[in-house]
């Protein structure tokens, strides 16, 4: 009688993703785990339409619940941009207090989600342009870039070490990375 190989489980990871940027940087970093052989899967949620943090925040929960129906989940994280978050006045406060008592890994991306990707540039870590800026300041970088690239395109131009490097500035990205096992 032979025995069946074992196969080991990937541990699943929910991303909440503010629209198809942060789901195809949810696809990059999936692609990044699997070349470093950590045992991931990362479930990313397009939770659009993008805009009000409060919202995104129960879509966040509501998806995460029906999701983890399929199957436990060894974290949960969510990428929103933070140049909504104090539009209107009190939802941003209601929304991180939401996603903390949920226990969510909450990144803010400052301004926005192309201001986290200018972070991930040597010398940039630390750049925090203003609203409506931060794509003028990623495409100086970055000609080629724009919104919705998907994760092969990421893949192209960065890596590991740069989506580390970005880390190092923001916490709550670190720690999805440490969730997913490539710090």
């Amino acid at each position: 009688m032979s025995k069946r190989p074992f196969i080991k489980r990937r541990a699943r990871i929910f991303l909440g993703c503010e629209g198809e940027s942060e789901q195809s940087y949810g696809a990059f970093l999936q692609r990044l785990a699997d070349d470093s052989g950590a045992m991931v899967h990362i479930v990313a949620v397009n939770l659009r339409p993008a805009g009000d943090p409060l919202a995104l925040a129960e879509k966040a929960k509501k998806a995460f619940a029906a999701e983890e129906k399929k199957g436990r989940f060894s974290g949960k994280a969510i990428l929103l941009d933070s140049d909504r978050l104090n539009e209107p006045a009190d939802r941003g406060a209601r929304a991180q207090h939401l996603l903390a008592q949920e226990e969510f890994i909450t990144i803010w991306q400052r301004p926005d989600h192309e201001g986290l990707l200018l972070r991930h540039f040597p010398g940039h870590e630390h750049d925090d342009p203003p609203r409506g800026i931060s794509m003028d300041a990623l495409k100086a970088l970055w000609p080629e870039y724009h919104k919705n690239m998907p994760a092969s395109d990421l893949k192209k131009r960065l890596t590991l070490l740069d989506v580390r490097r970005a880390a190092g500035t923001n916490l709550p990205l670190r720690q999805l990375l440490d969730c997913i096992g490539i710090v």
